[in-house]
């Protein structure tokens, strides 16, 4: 439940597709169905015309609150990253609100004659008939297609990487040493080998280590210039990507529309390495590496900067480098 969800939650994209999706599976829910017992049109005899003028004011008004309520979870998880227990959270919440507006739209727009709080009663018991299966149906073909897009992506890494009993490591074919990779990856795994001090073979050098390195967007545009001993990591938002950095001791982030490719391309010569799909880390600044229950992360050892996943296409790769550039 501390985890951070996947993006695929809070995308701009996917909050479109779930808002039209729920958007349609609520008209023909209740026109269909027509589930809210005592409701206006089984007091009044409503026409399917008249059920379905008024079913639309108030999916109409239900999909704006819920825009605005995904639009601020948007922001909210950019900046600090929402966690599974509050994404939960956050969507319970959401019911009882869709549930007042409906009470509000029905007492005072399509003349239910029922007390206030008898609607807002029964809006509560039903609402969630609205909310909750389109919501299920909406994460679970997310999943999928998150799952889809990261088996595609696996397959061509495998494809390009991996040669026979070799595989290339820094644009060179390294022998695979599985027994020296099978005695040296569970200390490292296991925190026993620190690799604080570990610098990569082309950044031994001062002038390497503190020179500047300019960010050019798709363009080719100047958009930041940073000192590469202050890049923490890049990470893949989309069409742009984020950078992590330290400025004056706080951890700082700049957004920029380019590819993470493109940039690692240019950053792998300095030590930079790719952990996952979605990241690219400074190697000298990780302090360790951590193995939990839930997967193998990179640690900086910076109070405020998450930890960053190594994926299990990238693991071995990661591990490796490591091992060649230094340690005990």
């Amino acid at each position: 439940m501390k985890r951070k969800i996947p993006k695929y939650c809070v995308s701009k994209d996917n909050t479109i597709y779930y808002l039209v999706f729920l958007f349609f599976f609520s008209l023909l829910f209740i026109n269909i169905f027509t589930p809210f017992k005592g409701a206006w049109y089984n007091q009044q005899n409503y026409t399917r015309l008249q059920l379905f003028t008024d079913t639309l004011v108030i999916i109409t008004g239900g999909t704006v609150v819920l825009m605005i309520s995904r639009w601020i979870m948007y922001y909210v998880h950019k900046k600090k990253g929402l966690t599974l227990f509050w994404y939960i959270f956050w969507l319970i919440i959401e019911i009882p609100f869709l549930a007042l507006l409906y009470a509000l739209i029905c007492n005072f727009a399509v003349g239910d004659n029922r007390e206030f709080g008898e609607i807002l009663v029964r809006a509560i018991v039903y609402v969630p008939l609205l909310y909750v299966i389109p919501t299920l149906i909406s994460q679970l073909f997310f999943n999928m297609m998150d799952k889809i897009e990261k088996l595609k992506v696996l397959s061509e890494i495998e494809s390009e990487d991996f040669v026979g009993d070799e595989y290339i490591l820094d644009n060179h074919i390294t022998p695979n040493s599985k027994k020296d990779f099978d005695l040296t990856l569970p200390r490292i795994l296991n925190n026993e080998i620190s690799i604080s001090n570990i610098k990569s073979e082309g950044t031994d050098n001062e002038t390497d280590i503190n020179r500047k390195f300019n960010f050019l967007d798709e363009k080719g545009e100047l958009q930041i210039s940073l000192k590469l001993s202050n890049i923490y990591y890049l990470e893949s938002a989309e069409n742009y990507i984020n950078i992590y950095y330290n400025n004056k001791d706080s951890v700082e982030r700049f957004t920029m529309r380019s590819t993470l490719k493109k940039q690692y391309d240019k950053l792998e010569k300095y030590a930079f390495i790719r952990c996952h799909r979605s990241y690219v880390v400074n190697f000298n600044n990780i302090m360790l590496l951590i193995r939990e229950k839930d997967g193998t992360y990179l640690d900086f050892g910076i109070k405020g900067l998450e930890r960053i996943p190594i994926s299990k296409t990238y693991l071995e790769a990661v591990t490796q480098y490591f091992i060649q550039n230094g340690g005990d």
